[in-house]
């Protein structure tokens, strides 16, 4: 169980610095998203409280209460982003991006990824001619990259370490930051290292998860204490504004991570790029849904408990029928579903997970055993398969046709709670 040494309690906003903070959700007490363990580990297991706070001042949305980044981000970090091909392919193109649009005249570019997890962006960008430069704290993510002539730091990145990669590579042409944004807790440090190291004509290029999709489409199962913060367009141009840099372009992919927004950035100083039209549009329908205020999540909050009580509804009335109910994908987002839904080892008896590193661990809060479908299937042949990973449904649905073919079901617990 946690203690107050293991987690900072936030009394002022990360960004601004603020006072003027207002409970804008509350998840109640919760296990890491990512803490999976085995059963020697149960004893040791960590809970904080989660609960998300909006700053009147500058619109951040932000987890009030931050563990220790050693116990979020350590060998057990079994998150790879290679093993889900739609992100490969997502990744494959983005690198194309990056590099036809804004290096493909330089020789030899070089491109530094903060969050570069397994190398999934890094390895395409090399193959394209970049040297790549690769930061991530989590060793057990940076072991598997194997690119020729790169740099991989296994380290948080801050400014004391942008010091040490200056010397080895000097400027950098492009800097890219994926998903690990919402992971960092001192982002001023973080910007102080970018900003050090960015050419004059360098490009910032990064995606999150969007604070107005997490909204719009009950994506509550993105919220946990690893992503400690949840941007608008005008949070990320209040904060980039102080480092003198602003956005002039954004793209957004529905169908990855359940809504990924790609922000183009640059020095103010550079003037090759003003602002597109789609950040425009998109910036403006930010004000127009109310994100400079606490309104949204009041509303919010009553959607939630409304999805909690139709997942708990259907699957208890399931069981009374004598329904065999499993789950697939044993990740964050399931973590998060499953404990604030109160769903358990009485509701579900397995989860699968194709990621070979969780096999064989218990999920967090719950202890549910996480094994193969094909262990799965041995040990017994589900009615329904809860489907927490339903960001990835096209990919989950190609891949077990065969259980649907033989009128097995998916269950999809958000947006909406519906039996496919």
């Amino acid at each position: 169980m946690a203690n107050s040494s293991n987690c900072k309690h936030l009394v002022k906003c990360r960004f601004c610095d603020s006072r003027d903070l207002k409970i804008a959700l509350d998840l109640g007490i919760m296990p890491l998203a990512g803490g999976f363990l085995k059963k020697e580990d149960l004893s040791n297991e960590y809970f904080f409280p989660l609960e998300l706070q909006f700053c009147v001042n500058c619109y951040l949305v932000q987890v009030s209460c931050v563990p220790d980044p050693k116990i979020l981000f350590n060998e057990k970090y079994f998150f790879h982003s290679s093993s889900t091909y739609s992100l490969v392919e997502h990744f494959a193109k983005y690198a194309d991006v990056i590099y036809n649009r804004y290096l493909h005249s330089k020789h030899r570019p070089q491109v530094l990824e903060i969050g570069c997890n397994d190398g999934v962006l890094l390895n395409p960008l090399s193959k394209l001619g970049c040297k790549v430069i690769g930061v991530d704290p989590s060793s057990s993510v940076t072991q598997k990259i194997n690119i020729p002539d790169s740099i991989i730091k296994n380290n948080f990145f801050t400014e004391e370490l942008s010091n040490e990669i200056f010397l080895e590579t000097g400027k950098i042409d492009a800097i890219t930051a994926n998903f690990s944004f919402a992971h960092i807790d001192n982002m001023h440090d973080v910007m102080k290292g970018i900003v050090k190291l960015i050419k004059d004509d360098g490009i910032f290029i990064f995606e999150l998860y969007y604070l107005k999709t997490i909204i719009e489409e009950m994506n509550y199962d993105m919220i946990y204490h690893e992503h400690m913060s949840y941007y608008s367009l005008m949070t990320l141009r209040i904060f980039l504004s102080k480092y003198g840099m602003d956005i002039f372009d954004i793209e957004y992919f529905p169908r990855i991570r359940s809504g990924a927004l790609r922000v183009h950035s640059k020095l103010i100083t550079n003037n090759k790029f003003t602002p597109s039209e789609s950040f425009l549009k998109l910036y403006e329908s930010e004000i127009q849904l109310g994100l400079n205020t606490i309104n949204p999540f009041i509303d919010y909050s009553n959607k939630i408990k409304k999805t909690k009580n139709d997942l708990l509804d259907l699957i208890i009335t399931l069981k009374t029928q004598g329904k065999i109910i499993v789950g697939y994908g044993a990740s964050g987002r399931s973590t998060v579903i499953m404990n604030y839904c109160g769903i358990n080892q009485n509701h579900i008896d397995y989860i699968v997970d194709d990621a070979v590193e969780k096999q064989g661990y218990l999920t967090p809060g719950n202890h549910i055993e996480i094994m193969t479908w094909e262990q799965m299937t041995e040990k017994c042949t589900p009615d329904y398969v809860i489907l927490f990973a339903w960001s990835f449904i096209d990919e989950v649905l190609n891949k077990r046709n065969e259980f649907r073919l033989a009128g097995g079901k998916f269950i999809l617990p958000l947006p909406t709670v519906q039996i496919l």
